[in-house]
């Protein structure tokens, strides 16, 4: 289990628990639970399916990568032959820094001072392509139970014609993914979180996302998300105000 120390619109502190096995009915208030493995109904909590493909890599390397589908296997090979290399980085500042350039050219969310908190439980990791890193993944650890989740995935690539940069930057993405489960596995960590799955959904940017992480093989399992029942209040509320429900409702005759 980690805990994070945060606050969710900007004004109400909250604990983040990932990965616990239900929530606790002490402090519903404050607790907000990601990836519980219970998922049946807890009082003062709104529950929210959780879905995500799991890897077991406490096997030997041979057996995870026996679950990878051809074309990933090809491209990892691939990648290797291109000259990809993958390391760890140790530099936050510098991955938020290439998160955010990400972000914005993807009209994603960036990231902000808020992640600092998760400092001493990130890992993050690097493919890196003639000079240049292109791919960047952070993960979430969890020493206890030797999880690792990956949180957020980043690309860049500045000096080659576009149609190369995409095929280079998939090709090292899989590639860093597979290096990553290596890693992992030599630290002695058991299971490899590929960061949420989409399932049942017809939207066709998932699905593909889907079909990416479905090519590593692994399980899909069911977890909970537990958003206290008054912050899921305050935010339904919120929302109303601001599209401006109430703004007439008082106005003089």
């Amino acid at each position: 289990m980690v805990q994070i120390n945060t606050r969710v619109l900007s004004c109400m502190p909250v604990n983040v628990i990932w990965f616990a096995d239900r929530p606790s009915l002490s402090n519903c208030l404050l607790n907000y639970y990601k990836q519980s493995s219970y998922c049946g109904p807890v009082t003062g909590y709104y529950r929210e399916p959780f879905f995500t493909k799991v890897i077991n890599i406490n096997t030997e390397v041979s057996v995870f990568e026996a679950e990878f589908d051809r074309n990933t296997a090809y491209e990892i090979r691939r990648a290797l032959k291109d000259g990809v290399e993958t390391s760890v980085e140790t530099n936050l500042p510098y991955f938020i820094t290439f998160y955010n350039l990400f972000a914005s050219s993807k009209q994603l969310p960036g990231l902000n001072s808020s992640f600092y908190k998760y400092e001493s439980n990130i890992v993050i990791t690097k493919a890196t392509y003639k000079d240049e890193d292109i791919v960047m993944h952070a993960y979430l650890v969890d020493d206890d139970l030797k999880r690792v989740r990956l949180l957020y995935s980043a690309s860049l690539f500045r000096v080659e014609k576009a149609t190369q940069s995409r095929a280079v930057i998939g090709r090292a993405n899989r590639l860093l993914h597979f290096k990553d489960m290596c890693h992992f596995k030599e630290n002695g960590y058991k299971t490899y979180d590929l960061g949420g799955y989409a399932a049942g959904t017809t939207d066709e940017a998932l699905l593909k996302i889907n079909q990416f992480k479905d090519s590593f093989g692994g399980t899909l399992v069911q977890e909970s998300d537990f958003l206290p029942i008054a912050a899921r209040l305050y935010t339904f509320f919120n929302k109303i105000l601001k599209h401006g429900a109430f703004k007439n409702l008082y106005k003089p005759v």
